[in-house]
């Protein structure tokens, strides 16, 4: 059953529209539960079943959450709504009519089903043309797998103006459950069957990780026996879309939700090296041999990274592999005799760490890549992992390996989803999938339209980014930020740079903050402050407290609590907000400046200056990119250049220097 012919009693329209027994919150679950029948009438999470048994029965019931309930009385190929409330006043009005509805003595209305000052037409348009999904190449059905159980539709005939009012009415709406909107046109993506891995990528706000998170619900339903998994490599953002995927309707309880970092530890417990021992071992090293050879133009923390993210990261065994391995991400070429000087430097870094018996946390990785691929059986059917482009290679192989085992062993049937976006690349160097041997042949996707930013919000975030990408997978890499935009236009929704005097940023923020939180159009967990370092995070968190602005971090180690989010923007990953604000923009805080010169004696390298650069500006767009209505930036000092291209055209500038900030309010 692809589609349905829908109609309403003129009762239960008013019931819906003008009844005061329900709360918008229940008016628009009503309406959501409609829109998802109307698209697929075999969703799970709408629990469509027969009412009673008796020879004239004709009434169905349709779930819209926990508690409430549809009645559809069903005839001759058409399906008529007839009552909506709560479960248990819904089925005793049921029997009391012996589940039958006479449709003939019924007046039935056009289905136009409203919640408060937003109407959403549910009526097709025979003499339009289907919506044409915005997903092109969707691979066809492996021809050795079974139907997907229960049957859905994999094309949905659905009108454009039903979706752009459909989405409408869900922005405007509850912000929890536009977290979890899938859009109809993405549909199609989470019932696959795959034979192998397969991958999904696309620009910010295309909808990878709602993807993600109902593909995950569908996977746990088709293999109820097993468990599925998703990860990422932020703790905090697995946490968040923990609690984001348990509001799904009936989402299946074999799900995992762990970060690797977490699955690291559950499968060696040998605790790493501390941050301070990892960096006085590292300065050791580089004092022996680094003063008076070509190492020394190179920062300190652009070799370390060298190390950890492509010879750990890849799990370099030998010089030879080095010195011809591909070095995807990093702009700045070595030499061969630079990198015997670096793998020089990586071996007298390692005997150091031996000699106190330490391991870093890359190590960690290696060892636990190793022994989840020496197990019996891979632990999990499934995985989903979100964010993949800041991977590295040992943790992709040992995602491999959480489902396949030895490395020789193929990927089952769905057995891996990657999520990525390029373009949202925080962390230095990168990898091919088939250094993991993973093929996603006929399995790959592009997402192509953004479902989330207001399009200025979108436009200026791309146009501070720049095109530029730290590490090209493959050519069509480059298209990934041409994103089509979902929303109309709005004037209001611009960004707006706001420049203040100096140490007036943390008080125009809060300012702006009250003046949202006033007006109850936004809560606090609906807004977010991102900064480039932890310690500007702490600052500010300090500062909004002492003015009675209730904060929650986003750290390593998750949030808790509500209030305003708080955070870096390498916390921002996954994450999405009605409003974002981000402090601290003036040009000699944002990006450091290159790290060769720190030192004296050091002359910059452009190649490393624009790796370093490009990567600070792709942690800007993500932060940007989190906002899904209003933007805010602010400054005490003109902004970095990159900031200034897209000035006039893409963010409003509002000059507030001279100007005096409105105190706070008395703190609490």
């Amino acid at each position: 059953m692809d589609s349905v012919k829908l109609a309403m009693t003129r009762s239960f329209d008013q019931q819906i529209r003008r009844t005061r027994r329900l709360t918008p919150q229940d008016q628009a679950r009503f309406v959501t539960a409609v829109s998802q029948f109307n698209q697929d009438p075999a969703n799970p999470g709408l629990n469509f079943e027969k009412l009673g048994g008796g020879p004239k029965s004709n009434l169905w019931s349709l779930r819209a959450s926990l508690e409430l309930r549809i009645l559809v009385a069903a005839d001759d190929g058409q399906f008529v709504l007839v009552n909506a409330g709560h479960h248990d006043a819904m089925y005793a009005w049921a029997e009391r009519r012996d589940h039958y509805v006479d449709l003939a003595s019924e007046e039935l209305a056009d289905l136009q089903v409203s919640v408060p000052d937003i109407p959403l037409s549910l009526k097709r348009d025979s003499t339009r043309k289907p919506h044409q999904p915005s997903l092109p190449d969707i691979p066809e059905q492996e021809p050795d797998t079974p139907p997907q159980s229960p049957q859905a539709s994999e094309s949905v005939p659905t009108g454009s103006l039903l979706i752009e009012d459909l989405i409408r009415r869900v922005i405007r709406g509850d912000f929890e459950e536009w977290q979890l909107f899938l859009h109809p046109d993405q549909k199609p993506l989470v019932g696959r069957h795959w034979s192998g891995a397969a991958r999904i990528r696309g620009a910010a706000g295309t909808g990878k990780t709602v993807i993600g998170l109902h593909r995950l619900a569908e996977l746990a339903r088709r293999y109820p026996d097993d468990t599925v998994l998703f990860t990422s490599n932020s703790r905090s953002l697995a946490e968040l879309l923990e609690r984001r995927f348990r509001n799904l309707p009936m989402a299946p309880s074999n799900v995992e939700f762990a970060n690797i970092d977490r699955i690291v530890y559950k499968y060696d417990s040998w605790t790493p090296a501390h941050f301070y021992l990892v960096d006085q071992t590292f300065e050791a090293a580089c004092k022996e041999l680094i003063a008076g050879s070509p190492l020394e133009r190179i920062s300190p923390d652009y070799l370390k990274e060298e190390i950890e993210r492509v010879i750990k990261g890849n799990d370099l065994q030998s010089l030879d592999h080095y010195l011809s391995v591909e070095r995807i991400g990093r702009k700045r070429s070595f030499s061969q005799n630079l990198r015997k000087l670096v793998w020089e430097l990586f071996e007298r870094w390692a005997g150091k760490l031996r000699e106190r018996n330490a391991v870093t946390f890359a190590d960690k990785r290696i060892r636990v890549r190793d022994a989840v691929q020496s197990l019996a059986q891979a632990p999990y059917r499934c995985v989903v992992v979100d964010e993949a482009q800041d991977v590295t290679l040992v943790e992709l192989q040992l995602i491999r390996a959480l489902v396949a085992g030895d490395p020789v062993n193929p990927v089952p049937k769905d057995g891996i989803l990657i999520l990525d976006d390029p373009a949202q690349r925080i962390y230095a160097g990168g990898y091919r999938l088939g250094w993991a041997s993973l093929d996603i042949t006929g399995r790959a996707q592009v997402l192509k339209k953004n479902y989330r930013n207001a399009p200025a919000v979108y436009r200026a975030a791309k146009r501070v980014r720049g095109s530029e990408l730290v590490a090209l997978d493959h050519e069509d890499d480059k298209y990934i930020l041409d994103a089509e935009l979902g929303f109309h236009e709005r004037e209001e929704d611009r960004p707006n740079l706001v420049l203040v005097d100096g140490n007036g940023e943390l008080p125009y923020l809060c300012e702006r903050i009250r003046e949202f939180t006033a007006a109850d159009k936004y809560s606090a967990n609906e807004i977010a402050v991102f900064l480039k370092h932890n310690i500007q995070v702490e600052a500010t968190i300090g500062f909004l407290q002492r003015e009675g602005i209730h904060c929650v971090q986003l750290t390593r180690d998750g949030l808790t609590g509500d209030g305003i989010r708080v955070g870096t923007y390498d916390r921002a990953r996954g994450l999405e907000f009605r409003a974002v604000f981000l402090p601290r923009l003036g040009a000699t805080q944002f990006p450091d400046s290159n790290g060769d010169a720190d030192g004296e004696g050091r002359n910059p390298d452009p190649d490393q200056d624009l790796e370093s650069r490009q990567l600070e500006l792709d942690r800007l767009y993500v932060a940007m990119t989190r906002a899904r209505e209003h933007l805010l930036l602010i400054a005490d000092e003109e902004p970095c250049e990159e900031i200034r291209r897209a000035l006039a055209e893409e963010i409003i500038l509002k000059d507030l220097r001279g100007q005096p900030i409105a105190d706070p309010a008395p703190s609490h």
